[in-house]
C-alpha cells in the first residue's frame, strides 16, 4: 500500500475505507500532494474528489497526523466530514488543537459551527487558561464567546471572563449581554449586572434595557422596582416587565421566592393575553424543581384564569401544556404528588386526555429501580385512564422508561389492555411497545395473532411473522386477507415479500408467488399496487424470474417497466442481461439500461464484452443506451478489451457526437492503451461535443506521467474560432498550466488581442488562476499588464469602444483582489510586482494602490508593516480623494483579516501612531482607517481612544474629519 498508493492516488474512489484501514499511507500521500500544491490550490484538493472523507476517516486512527496536516495545509473552509471528528482531534492534543484554532487555518474551523458543546467542554477541562483566553478573544461575536464561557465549570467563569475582557473597552454602543449574565455564576453575575446597568443608565438607554441588567441583581435589591414595572400603564411595558420579575425569582434558587412571585401572578387574571402569555412563557424558564406541592393552588389558579379568559390564545395554551409536561417530568420521582396531579389535570383540561403527557426519556435520569416509584405515583391516573380507554399516559410512560418497561409487570399488563381495547391508532402504538422486549417477542406475536389475526398487517408483527415465526405464516398466504380491526373488509392485502422469503418453506414460496401474480393480474387494483406486486416477484427464488419475463412485454408501460427493473434483483441476474439489452432500442430503454447496468456486475467479462460491442454501433439502440454501453465497457471490462471497444465505437462511421463524447469521457481511465490516446488526439481537433469532453478532465484524475501529454491536448482545444468553446478551454487550461509549458502564452494572446471582443474575460480568469499555481504564469501575467498598459490610449471615448485595454486591466485587478481576499497570504509577491508595473503608468496608480493594499502582510512586525504602508502612501501624493478611497480599502482588508485571526492589535496601534505623527494627508487617512478597525476590535480600549484623540488634532482637515466620524460611545 505504501509503495503503490502514490501512483494510484488519482484512481481511488473508496476514500473512507482507505482512511479507516490504511491511515498512515493515506496521510503520507496526502501530505506529498498538498506540499506540491500552492496555497490557492489546496482548497480544491480538500473539497473535491472525496479526499476530505478519507482524512476524516483517518482521524480515529491517526489524530496527531491529521492535526499536523491541518496546521500546515489546512483549507479555508472546513470540509463537512471533519465536523464530527473535531472532538477526536481535541482529545488527542487539546493545547495543539487550540493553537490550530488560533492560526490562520483555524479560522475555517471557528466559522464552521462545528465547535460543539462537547468539544468546548473538553478544551475547557484540559487546555491552559491563557490559551483559552486567547481563543475566546478571537471568537466571532458575543454568542460564540459565551458558549466557550459556559463550557467552563461555574467556579472558573467569572475570573475567565475578567481575563478575556482585560484590555478591552466597553464598546461604542449600549449593550446588556443577557446571554453572558445567564452563564456567569451568582458570585460574579451581580457585579457584572450592576456594571452593565450603570453603563446603560449613564448612556441614556431605555428603561427596559436598564431593568434587564438590574433583573440579575439579588431579589431583595430589585424586587420592588420590578414589581413597579409590572404596573406600568402600557401593556407592552408590562409584557416586558413580567418576564424580568419571574426570571429574577427563578435565578434566586429559593422555592419561597418563587412561591411569592406565583402569588403576584394572580394579578394576571385581568390582564390582556399578550401580557399573560409573556409571563407564562417566562415561567417555563424557572426550574421545575423550585416548585413544591405548596404552590399547587396558585398554579391551578393560573391555569384556570388563562383558559377561561375570553382572549386566551393557542400560544398561551401551548405554553401551559409545556409547563405541565416539564413539571410532570421533574416530579414523577420526587414524591410531590400534588404537582403530578396538577400537571395531569392541566393536560386533561387542555386536550381532553393525558395523551399529551410527553415524559421525555426518564431511563436516562432515573436511578435503577426508581421507575417503579414513578409508576406508583402515576398508577391512579393510569388505571383511571384505562377504565375510559384512554391509554395515552400508559404509552408515554412506556416510551419514557425505555427497556426498563420489560421488567414492570403491571405496566406490561396495561399495555396488553391497550392492545385489546384501545382505539385503532392507540392499539397499533401499544402493539409496537408491547413487542419491544426481545425475550418473549415470538410468544407475544402468537398471542396477538390468536386474538386478532388482522394484526398481521402491522409492521412490528409482520417483521416477526416473516422472519422468525414462519410456522404461523401459512394461514396468511391464502386468497382471503385476514380482515378485522387493523384491516377493513374489502381492502386488498398480501404478505409483502422481501429478502426474508429465502427463510420460508418451498410451499410458502409458491403460495406467495401465486398471491403476487394474482395481485399483478387484478385489473381492479391501482396500477402502482400491481407494479409493487410485480417488483416483489423478483425476491422469490427460481419462479420469480420466470414470472417477471411474462410481464416485460406488457402493453402497459408501468407494469412492463416494473418487471424490467425487477429483473436486476432476481436470484440469477446474469441470465437476464440479454433480455434487458433487447429493450435498449425501444421505449423501455430508460428502465432497461439502468437495470442492465446493475446486472452487468454479475456477468463474466468474457461474456459481457461481445454483448456490449454489439450495442455501441449506430442503429443498435438509442443514443443514451449506446452511451451507457460505452460506460459499462470502460467500467466492467479488462483495460485492453475496454480500450478496444471504445476506440471501435468512436471510429464507427455515422456515430452520434454524444456517443463519441462518452468514449472520450470514459476513456480517461484507459490512457495506458495507445488506441485511447489516438481517440483523444482526434477529439482535441474534432467537433464541439468531443472537445468539451476533453476539457472536463481534471489533472487529479490522471496519473502524473500522463498529465503533460494530456495538457497539450487541452492547449490544442484552445485553438478554436468558437468563442464559447474557447472560454471553456481557457478555464480548463488554467488547471493544466504546470504541465503545459507555453500554455500561458495562449492566454496572454487572447487577453491582449484587442481585436477579440469575446473570450478575453475567460482568459483573464484563467491567467490569474494559473499565476497562483505556476510561477511562470505570474511572469506572463506581468507581461500582459505591461502590454495592455502600453496600448491603453486606443479608442478614447469612442461610440463603439472606450479604452478596451484599460477595461481589461481593471478586470485583472479585480480578479487579483478577489483572490487576495480568499487567500491573503498567497501570491503576495506577485500582487506587489503587478502593482509596481501599474504604478509606473500615471493612469493606473489607483489600480496599483488597490493591489498594494491587498498585498500588505498584516502579520508582519511594526517596522516592516509601517514601511509597506508608507510605500503605499507615496502613491497618493497630491491625490487626497484616492487616498480616502484606499483608506476604505485598507479598513475593509483589516476587518476581514481580523475575522480570520490575522493581524495583531498592538502592531496596528504602533503603525497607526507612526503614520498619524507625520502630518501627511495619505498617511493620516491610513492611520484613521487603522484606528477605526483597531478600536472596533478592542471595543475602544484606552490606547485606541488616545490615538483617536490625537488624530482629531491632525493638521489635515480630511484626517480630522475621518477621526471625528468614529464614535467611541453612542448616545
Amino acid at each position: 500500500m505504501t509503495r503503490l498508493l502514490p501512483e494510484l492516488f488519482h484512481a481511488v474512489s473508496c476514500w473512507s475505507a482507505l482512511g479507516r484501514r490504511h491511515p498512515g499511507p493515506l496521510l503520507d500521500a496526502a501530505e506529498r500532494e498538498l506540499a506540491a500544491k500552492p496555497e490557492t490550490s489546496r482548497d480544491g484538493w480538500w473539497l473535491w474528489f472525496g479526499h476530505d472523507r478519507g482524512i476524516a476517516a483517518a482521524v480515529t486512527r491517526r489524530p496527531e497526523r491529521v492535526l499536523d496536516l491541518l496546521e500546515r495545509y489546512g483549507p479555508s473552509q472546513l470540509p463537512v466530514p471533519l465536523h464530527r471528528r473535531l472532538g477526536i482531534l481535541a482529545a488527542a492534543d487539546p493545547a495543539r488543537f487550540v493553537r490550530l484554532l488560533l492560526s490562520h487555518h483555524g479560522s475555517a474551523i471557528r466559522r464552521s459551527g462545528a465547535l460543539t458543546r462537547t468539544v468546548l467542554r473538553r478544551l475547557a477541562d484540559t487546555v491552559p487558561e491563557e490559551l483559552l483566553v486567547e481563543l475566546c478573544r478571537v471568537m466571532n461575536g458575543f454568542a460564540e464567546r459565551n458558549r466557550l464561557i459556559q463550557a467552563l465549570p461555574p467556579g472558573r467563569r467569572g475570573a475567565f471572563h475578567t481575563a478575556v475582557a482585560d484590555g478591552q473597552g466597553d464598546g461604542s454602543r449600549v449593550t446588556v449581554d443577557a446571554t453572558l449574565l445567564d452563564v456567569l455564576p451568582r458570585v460574579s453575575v451581580v457585579e457584572q449586572a450592576r456594571r452593565m446597568a450603570d453603563r446603560a443608565r449613564d448612556r441614556g438607554a431605555p428603561w427596559s434595557t436598564v431593568l434587564l441588567a438590574e433583573s440579575y441583581l439579588p431579589v431583595g435589591e430589585v424586587r420592588e422596582k420590578l414589581l413597579a414595572a409590572t404596573r406600568r400603564s402600557a401593556a407592552d411595558d408590562r409584557a416586558e416587565a413580567w418576564p424580568l420579575l419571574i426570571r429574577n425569582a427563578g435565578r434566586s434558587g429559593d422555592p419561597a421566592v418563587v412561591a411569592v412571585v406565583l402569588d403576584d401572578m394572580a394579578r394576571l387574571r385581568n390582564e390582556q393575553d399578550p401580557v399573560r402569555s409573556a409571563a407564562l412563557h417566562a415561567l417555563l424558564a424557572v426550574p421545575p424543581a423550585l416548585l413544591t406541592d405548596d404552590v399547587e393552588p396558585q398554579l391551578d389558579r393560573l391555569v384556570a384564569d388563562a383558559v377561561e379568559a375570553r382572549d386566551s390564545s393557542p400560544y398561551t395554551r401551548e405554553t401551559l401544556s409545556s409547563l405541565a409536561v416539564a413539571v410532570l417530568r421533574t416530579h414523577t420521582s420526587t414524591g410531590q404528588r400534588a404537582l403530578v396531579s396538577w400537571a395531569l389535570r392541566t393536560l386533561t383540561r387542555l386536550s381532553g386526555n393525558t395523551g399529551g403527557a410527553d415524559l421525555g426519556r426518564l431511563d436516562g435520569t432515573l436511578q435503577r429501580g426508581q421507575e417503579h416509584t414513578v409508576f406508583e405515583a402515576l398508577r391512579p391516573w393510569l388505571e383511571a385512564g384505562a377504565e375510559k380507554s384512554d391509554y395515552g399516559l400508559v404509552l408515554s410512560l412506556t416510551r419514557a422508561v425505555g427497556r426498563r418497561a420489560a421488567a414492570m409487570e403491571d405496566l406490561q399488563e396495561l399495555l396488553w389492555q391497550a392492545v385489546r381495547f384501545g382505539t385503532g391508532s392507540t392499539s397499533q402504538a401499544a402493539v409496537d411497545l408491547w413487542l419491544q422486549p426481545r425475550t418473549d417477542r415470538d410468544v407475544r406475536v402468537e398471542r396477538i395473532l390468536a386474538r386478532e389475526p388482522s394484526a398481521a398487517v402491522l409492521p412490528a408483527v409482520l417483521s416477526v411473522l416473516t422472519r422468525r415465526r414462519t410456522d404461523l405464516l401459512d394461514r396468511f398466504l391464502g386468497d382471503t386477507p385476514p380482515y378485522g380491526r387493523f384491516l377493513t373488509h374489502g381492502r386488498p392485502w398480501t404478505v409483502p415479500v422481501g429478502r426474508e422469503v429465502r427463510r420460508w418453506a418451498p410451499r410458502q414460496m409458491r403460495a406467495a408467488a401465486h398471491a403476487l401474480e394474482q395481485s399483478a393480474q387484478d385489473g381492479k387494483l391501482p396500477l402502482h399496487a400491481r407494479a409493487v406486486a410485480i417488483g416483489q416477484l423478483a425476491a422469490v427464488p427460481e419462479s420469480g424470474a420466470e414470472a417477471l419475463s411474462r410481464w416485460t412485454g406488457s402493453s402497459d408501460a408501468i407494469l412492463a417497466e416494473a418487471a424490467l427493473a425487477a429483473l436486476a434483483r432476481t436470484d440469477r441476474p446474469a441470465d437476464m442481461l440479454p433480455e434487458l439489452l433487447a429493450h435498449t432500442g425501444d421505449d423501455r430503454a430508460r428502465v432497461a439500461v439502468f437495470a442492465a447496468s446493475r446486472v452487468s456486475r454479475h456477468v463474466r467479462p468474457s461474456r459481457l464484452g461481445p454483448l456490449l460491442r454489439d450495442r455501441v454501433a449506430p442503429g443498435t439502440g438509442k443514443v443514451t443506451s449506446r452511451k451507457e454501453a460505452v460506460r459499462l465497457a470502460a467500467a466492467r471490462l479488462p483495460a485492453g478489451e475496454a480500450a478496444g471497444v471504445l476506440a471501435e465505437a468512436y471510429a464507427l462511421p455515422g456515430q452520434h457526437p454524444d456517443v463519441r463524447a462518452a468514449c472520450v469521457a470514459f476513456g480517461t481511465g484507459l490512457l495506458g492503451d495507445e488506441r485511447v490516446w489516438e481517440v483523444m488526439a482526434d477529439a482535441a481537433t474534432g467537433g464541439r461535443a468531443v472537445r468539451t469532453a476533453v476539457l472536463r478532465v481534471a489533472p487529479a484524475e490522471l496519473p502524473e506521467a500522463y498529465r503533460p501529454r494530456y495538457a497539450r491536448l487541452v492547449q490544442q482545444v484552445c485553438a478554436t474560432d468558437d468563442e464559447d468553446l474557447a472560454a471553456l478551454a481557457h478555464q480548463a487550461l488554467a488547471r493544466w498550466v504546470p504541465w503545459a509549458p507555453g500554455a500561458c502564452a495562449v492566454l496572454v494572446d487572447a487577453l491582449t488581442d484587442l481585436d477579440r471582443r469575446r473570450g478575453w474575460q475567460s482568459a483573464a480568469v484563467a491567467l490569474t488562476g494559473a499565476a497562483a499555481v505556476a510561477p511562470e504564469a505570474a511572469g506572463e501575467l506581468n507581461r500582459a499588464l505591461r502590454t495592455l498598459a502600453t496600448t491603453d490610449t486606443a479608442d478614447e471615448a469612442g461610440s463603439e469602444r472606450d479604452r478596451p485595454a484599460r477595461q481589461r486591466i481593471d478586470h485583472l485587478v479585480n480578479l487579483l483582489t478577489a483572490r487576495a481576499v480568499a487567500h491573503p497570504e498567497a501570491f503576495r509577491a506577485e500582487r506587489t510586482a503587478a502593482a509596481d508595473i501599474l504604478a509606473a503608468h500615471r493612469g493606473f496608480v489607483p489600480q496599483a494602490a488597490v493591489l498594494l493594499a491587498h498585498a500588505l502582510d498584516l502579520d508582519a512586525g511594526p517596522d516592516p508593516l509601517h514601511a509597506a504602508v508608507v510605500r503605499l502612501a507615496r502613491l497618493h501624493d497630491g491625490r487626497p480623494v484616492l487616498a480616502s478611497r484606499t483608506a476604505q480599502t485598507l479598513a475593509t482588508r483589516i476587518t476581514y483579516a481580523h475575522r480570520n485571526g490575522v493581524g495583531d492589535t498592538d502592531t496596528l496601534l504602533t503603525v497607526a501612531a507612526r503614520l498619524g505623527a507625520t502630518g501627511e494627508t495619505a498617511e493620516g487617512l491610513f492611520a484613521a482607517a487603522l484606528t477605526a478597525t483597531g478600536g472596533a476590535r478592542t471595543e475602544w480600549s484606552g490606547p485606541w481612544r488616545t490615538q483617536l484623540r490625537l488624530l482629531r488634532q491632525h493638521p489635515v482637515p480630511d484626517v480630522r474629519d475621518a477621526a471625528y466620524a468614529e464614535v467611541t460611545a453612542h448616545e
